[in-house]
C-alpha cells in the first residue's frame, strides 16, 4: 500500500537515507546504465567465447537466476570478479552534469545518506563525484562488502545495516527495481520505489512499497516541503 509523505511524520523521523545508485540517485534517461548493460554483454561473450547474441542470453538467464550476470560466472564458471567490475563500469560519465539542485536538496535533508550497490565502490564514487554530490554521503556499501550476495538478498541487507549502524525504524530507502525493496520492508525501513521506463524484475504485486515516484528529486524536494510546512 503507498502512503502519503505526512505519514512519515505522525509516526517517526526519518535519520538514515539508503539510496541505490543505477537509475535512481541519478535519472534513468540519462542512459548511464545502458552503457553498464552493454559492457556486461561483452565481457560475457569474451570471457566464454560467445557471439554477443549467445551471451546477451547468458546474461538475461544469469540476472533472471542469480540476480546479477556477475553472480552467475562466478558460481557456474569459478569466475574472480574483479575483472568484471572493472571491465563493466569502464564506461563514460561525463553524461553526468553538476547537479545543482540535488546538492541543495540534499544539503536540506538532515540525517545520514549511504549508497547501496549492487556495483563497486569505484563506480558508484565515480557516479557521485560526476555529480558533484559526494560530500553528502557517509558510505557506500558495493557487492564485494555483501560478498558478492546481490539484492536483495536479506543477509546483504543485514550486513549493510551493521556496517553503518542504521536503525531500520528512522531509515528510509529508495531504490528502482522493487524486489530489491522487499527484505528492507520485512527490517522495518520505509521503502520508496523510484519507477522508471524500463522494464526489468518489476512485480505485479508489490504490497511492501510504501511509497513510489517517477522521479527521487521531485520526491525529496516534496518531502522537505511538507517537513517544514
Amino acid at each position: 500500500m503507498v502512503l502519503n509523505q505526512n505519514s512519515l511524520y505522525k509516526k517517526n523521523n526519518i535519520f538514515f537515507w539508503i539510496f541505490d545508485l543505477d537509475n535512481t540517485i541519478y535519472r534513468s534517461n540519462l542512459k548511464l546504465f545502458p552503457q553498464v548493460q552493454e559492457k556486461i554483454g561483452l565481457f560475457v561473450a569474451n570471457y566464454l567465447n560467445l557471439d554477443i547474441n549467445e551471451a546477451q542470453k547468458i546474461q538475461k538467464k544469469f540476472f533472471e537466476k542469480y540476480k546479477s550476470t556477475l553472480r552467475g560466472l562466478m558460481y557456474e564458471f569459478k569466475m574472480k570478479p574483479d575483472d568484471f567490475l572493472d571491465f563493466v563500469h569502464d564506461i563514460d560519465y561525463s553524461i553526468l552534469k553538476n547537479d545543482d539542485e540535488f546538492n541543495v536538496i540534499l544539503n536540506q535533508l538532515d540525517g545520514e545518506k549511504y549508497i547501496y550497490t549492487n556495483g563497486s565502490t569505484k563506480h558508484a564514487q565515480n557516479v557521485l563525484e560526476y555529480m558533484n554530490i559526494s560530500k553528502h554521503f557517509s558510505g557506500i556499501f558495493d557487492i564485494k562488502d555483501a560478498d558478492f550476495e546481490p539484492k536483495p538478498d536479506m543477509e546483504s541487507m543485514k550486513s549493510f545495516i551493521n556496517k553503518f549502524s542504521i536503525k531500520p525504524k528512522n531509515a528510509l530507502m529508495a531504490e528502482d527495481m522493487s524486489i530489491n525493496l522487499e527484505p528492507a520492508h520485512k527490517l522495518g525501513i520505509k521503502p520508496l520505489l523510484i519507477n522508471t521506463e524500463y522494464s526489468w524484475n518489476k512485480e505485479k504485486k508489490i504490497d511492501y512499497v510504501d511509497f513510489q515516484s517517477n522521479d527521487l528529486q521531485i520526491w525529496l524536494k516534496d518531502f522537505i516541503k511538507n517537513k517544514f510546512d
